[in-house]
């Protein structure tokens, strides 16, 4: 039986990026759901009407609302993307999981606060909805390899993490958050900054979405350093260090493993060279995401990001705010203080 499925948000990520042509596809929503069998698009909402009518025409899907909710009503589809920007996606999984859907595949943040994303993964755990948090490395087969590898003691016992991005804690800097915590295990605190721009300043009630830098603490001693502040170009890359090798990994193609090997400065002195890079099998990390979202709804997968991971990268990073917000203070984690909410993408 074919899954019926929906879009709320026709934006870049819902489907605008395929016309991008220096992207591998698939590498939106849309793309996957054209990619993988058992399920069909049949209905999206947006109130952009010229966005909305040039999905529609490009897609042939003809059930087009401005109204998500109406939508969710009239079409019950079994499964939404919900694209539209964090701080109304809150809003769109609670009427997703009120009109009886059954799987959410919800971009990131996945929400503005933590208050909000925590009444997400409640109503989502109560109702039986299978919901993943688009943190897309979870499905990169080069993350994958490299967090095998940090498992497996290749660069010997996890010390420390470097996380560099360029843009915001939250849009941006949730994917790291996400990655700095598959990797290291659960983050216990955390001492932050905000990024100095325009805008408005540190507010509890609703921050802008800005960048920072950021000390936190995880389990058995490991730490990461983030720097997270605008620049003129693109940058995602962690280095991550351990007690007997390095693994540096990041887009433009980064992907580099260290050992130790004589030195060819110093007698009797190791020193870091380059070794080959263990080799993993390629997959398209979109049609991977929703293959497992409809696995999960089958009972026939495991979830690799479901809520409570996009809860706990949405955590680290108002932690940053909240720490900016006590001048800098170290702040323990899971937050105690929640009412931190920031208007990000």
């Amino acid at each position: 039986m074919t899954l019926r499925a929906a879009i709320i948000g026709c934006g870049r990520v819902a489907w605008m990026l395929e016309d991008d042509p220096l992207e591998t596809k698939p590498c939106t929503h849309m793309g996957a759901y054209g990619s993988v069998d058992g399920v069909e698009v049949v209905c999206a909402a947006d109130t952009d009407a010229a966005r909305l009518a040039a999905f529609g025409a490009r897609y042939g899907v003809g059930a087009l609302y401005d109204d998500y909710r109406r939508m969710l009503r009239m079409e019950r589809p079994d499964v939404v993307s919900i694209c539209a920007w964090a701080t109304d996606r809150a809003a769109m999984v609670m009427e997703a999981i009120d009109a009886g859907v059954r799987g959410i595949w919800c971009e990131k943040a996945m929400a503005a606060s933590l208050d909000e994303a925590r009444a997400m993964a409640d109503a989502a755990g109560r109702a039986g909805v299978v919901m993943i948090v688009s943190h897309m490395r979870r499905w990169c087969p080069r993350y994958r390899k490299a967090k095998e590898m940090i498992e497996g003691g290749v660069i010997g016992r996890l010390q420390s993490i470097v996380a560099h991005f360029s843009g915001s804690l939250l849009h941006t800097g949730t994917h790291a958050f996400d990655v700095l915590r598959w990797f290291a295990g659960e983050a216990r605190w955390v001492e932050g900054a905000l990024e100095e721009r325009g805008g408005r300043a540190f507010e509890w009630e609703l921050a802008d979405d800005r960048g920072g830098r950021a000390v936190i603490g995880f389990d058995d001693g490991v730490y990461a350093t983030v720097h997270g502040e605008s620049k003129g170009y693109f940058f995602f890359e962690f280095d991550v260090i351990g007690s007997h090798g390095r693994i540096r990994i990041g887009n433009n193609d980064v992907l580099r493993l260290y050992r130790p090997a004589p030195s060819r400065h110093y007698t009797g002195l190791l020193e870091l060279d380059g070794a080959p890079f263990p080799g993993f099998e390629e997959r398209n990390i979109w049609t991977a995401a929703l293959e497992d979202l409809i696995g999960c709804m089958r009972g026939e997968a495991e979830n690799p990001s479901g809520p409570e991971d996009g809860l706990r990268a949405l955590e680290m990073a108002l932690g940053v705010h909240v720490s900016h917000g006590l001048g800098g203070a170290r702040v323990e984690l899971p937050l105690e203080v929640t009412g931190a909410r920031v208007a990000s993408r």
